[in-house]
């Protein structure tokens, strides 16, 4: 079974050569450059969704972090929103591969057997905050890394728990070198100022890695990120691994900077890793 892809020619190119020369120009221009080395070992990330030439530039730092470093991880374990509200509070994806116009990529169905969740199909139909993640995957590792994306819809920071620890569980009952990928744009459609405001209340919370909080301040202020739940499965995961786990930013921006509008939608990047 083969997943084929929603968004090619929207969100990014429609053709493999394409895809691969715009990521070739984004990382060229180095808009944000990636630290040199960061203490301990990657967690994982906490990366935006929308089209690459919006958020491409913020996206791309991780991986390149990640190629400089020469981490090869065996899976990436995408955590992305459901946009849609189809499916259940957490699925799973029951393809074997996702293919876009660079090609195939597969998904790590051992790992998905020991988690304790659903396939469903519908969840991911028509969602692109997996989707869009694949083809940097595919440019720094020409697709010869495994996938796991899980579809998020309950986003609550007690589901957000759960899933961390039943990720953590599976992770060490196969032995995988995994890397967590947290798919999350921060506010919407408001202006510069007041996006940055608010993203700063969920950063804090980030910083000071306390989880329910994350659900606390999007929920009582009414902030527009998207991915929380994801962003908070990361938090929790991170902490099972190393107490002391550290979130690095990589880069921030917005989608003002490629197309000047008086309301925009924020991308950040941040990396987790261990603390030595």
């Amino acid at each position: 079974m083969i997943r084929k892809a929603a968004y090619a020619g929207r969100f990014y190119p429609d053709s493999g050569e394409a895809i691969f020369q715009l990521l070739e120009e984004i990382e060229e221009l180095g808009k944000y450059r990636p630290p040199a080395k960061v203490s301990g070992s990657v967690i994982g990330a906490v990366l935006p969704h929308a089209g690459h030439i919006y958020s491409g530039y913020q996206t791309l730092p991780f991986f390149k972090y990640l190629s400089v470093n020469r981490i090869v991880p065996d899976t990436f374990i995408i955590l992305n929103p459901n946009h849609s509200g189809r499916g259940p509070g957490i699925a799973l994806d029951p393809h074997e591969f996702w293919s876009n116009p660079v090609g195939k990529v597969p998904l790590d169905m051992e790992l998905a057997e020991a988690l304790p969740y659903p396939n469903d199909a519908d969840a991911q139909r028509n969602e692109h905050s997996a989707e869009v993640i694949i083809p940097f995957i595919q440019y720094y590792y020409n697709g010869q890394i495994k996938i796991l994306p899980v579809c998020m819809n309950d986003q609550t920071s007690s589901s957000a728990t759960k899933l961390a620890a039943d990720l953590h569980h599976a992770v060490e009952l196969t032995g995988r070198n995994a890397v967590v990928i947290a798919s999350s744009d921060f506010s919407h459609f408001l202006t510069p100022e007041e996006g940055r405001r608010q993203d700063q209340l969920i950063l804090e919370k980030i910083r000071n890695k306390d989880v329910k909080a994350v659900e606390r301040t999007v929920v009582k202020n009414g902030i527009s990120v998207c991915g929380y739940g994801p962003i908070m499965t990361l938090m929790a995961y991170a902490g099972m691994i190393d107490k002391n786990y550290r979130p690095t930013m990589l880069a921030r921006g917005h989608s003002g900077e490629i197309a000047p509008s008086r309301d925009v939608v924020d991308y950040i990047s941040i990396l987790f890793h261990t603390s030595n």
